[in-house]
């Protein structure tokens, strides 16, 4: 009896370790390939399952379920997609029972036919009730079926295990959000496949629960895996400024004043390091006139009043949620001169200003300045 116990269970482990997503039609070596293709495709890496399934065409150019892969990575769309052309190259007459199913599937989503979709899925699960790859075509965003999925097949259940691992920390399934879960889940699909998108996630789930600390890290993790022209930077870029968001706003109290002081001291080269020159500083003054874009020549402009003090003060800083721009609330206070008849008038406006973020730094792009209830602003130029 031990012995039949100890057999049944090593053939399981068999079952498990060999399971892979689809019985295609590629030669051995491109059948592991393809499959690993598929598997990043399930884990929402695109251009990794695409570049897998090139791999495997090496191998085979044969290989039916490579083509697949590529058709599934790519676009739907009629007007700039090319998912059509791919399954042009698809040779139907060598396709395997569940590869024709796939391909009916994806045939569908070029002209959008829910219908056809779903009958197709349906007839294939009929006649292939085991199968991977259609059993993960039909658990869209249902939890429970996720679930069942990650039960049925547990060693190519990552992409699941990610789906689930977003439910749980949002409470989008029969309970409360449960973070512990959540990271529960994201280790199980981390110790199943290698990729970004797990980090990603993770990244995503932490800074939802704001520790930007933990989504920093994930997410620079995840940047590794194409450290040039990577789809992760930009939320890399995003947490750390979120992590950093007190130090971040203090160099922008400190940039909008020094602007100033470079306007009124008409400091080009100071001036300058604060705007961009792909994009217009749209300024509105405490005059009450035209909105105009403020360049070199309004910086440089002959005024009709010397200032004798200039403060700026109790500085706000609101950010975008992607932290991309900025928008300053404060208020200002002061006295200026007219040069031709000498009178000193007191001054005291509000004011807002908006930055951005760019590669080149905080940019400002616009500024607007009105007087308070009882003060001044500066006179028509």
């Amino acid at each position: 009896m031990k012995n039949i116990i100890t057999l049944i269970f090593c053939m399981m482990i068999f079952n498990l370790s060999g399971q892979q997503w689809i019985d295609d039609s590629c030669n051995k070596k491109a059948s592991k390939i393809a499959n690993k293709a598929i598997d990043h495709l399930a884990n929402l890496e695109y251009m990794m399952a695409y570049a897998m399934a090139n791999a495997a065409l090496i191998v085979d150019e044969d290989c039916q379920c490579a083509k697949l892969v590529k058709a599934g990575a790519t676009s739907a769309a009629a007007n700039w997609g090319s998912r059509k052309q791919k399954l042009d190259d698809v040779d139907v007459s060598k396709l395997g029972g569940e590869e024709k199913v796939w391909y009916s599937t994806l045939t569908a989503t070029l002209t959008g036919d829910s219908d056809k979709y779903q009958k197709s899925l349906k007839d294939g699960l009929a006649d292939y009730p085991d199968s991977p790859i259609l059993n993960w075509l039909s658990t869209g965003t249902d939890f429970d079926a996720n679930k069942k999925f990650a039960k049925k097949f547990p060693t190519i259940a990552s992409g699941s295990y990610n789906f689930m691992a977003y439910q749980y920390a949002r409470g989008n399934y029969d309970g409360e959000p449960d973070l512990d879960m959540a990271y529960e889940m994201i280790d199980k699909s981390m110790a199943l496949h290698d990729g970004p998108n797990i980090l990603d996630s993770k990244a995503e789930i932490a800074a939802e629960n704001g520790d930007y600390e933990t989504a920093l890290s994930s997410q620079l993790k995840a940047h590794d895996y194409s450290s040039i022209g990577s789809q992760y930077w930009q939320n890399a870029v995003m947490y750390w400024h979120k992590l950093n968001k007190e130090t971040v706003a203090d160099n922008l109290k400190k940039a909008q004043v020094n602007m100033q002081n470079a306007i009124l001291e008409k400091n080009e080269e100071e001036f300058k390091k604060y705007v961009s020159d792909d994009e217009s500083l749209v300024v509105g003054d405490s005059n009450l006139g035209e909105f105009y874009n403020y360049t070199l020549d309004n910086l440089n402009q002959e005024a009709l009043i010397d200032w004798d003090s200039f403060d700026i003060r109790d500085i706000d800083v609101h950010f975008s949620s992607d932290m991309t721009m900025a928008y300053l609330t404060f208020y200002a206070d002061g006295a200026y001169t007219f040069k031709e008849s000498g009178e000193s008038v007191d001054y005291n406006t509000r004011a807002s200003a908006v930055w951005i973020r760019t590669a080149n730094g905080w940019k400002s792009i616009h500024a607007n300045w009105a007087p308070t209830a009882d003060g001044t602003g500066i006179p028509q130029q």
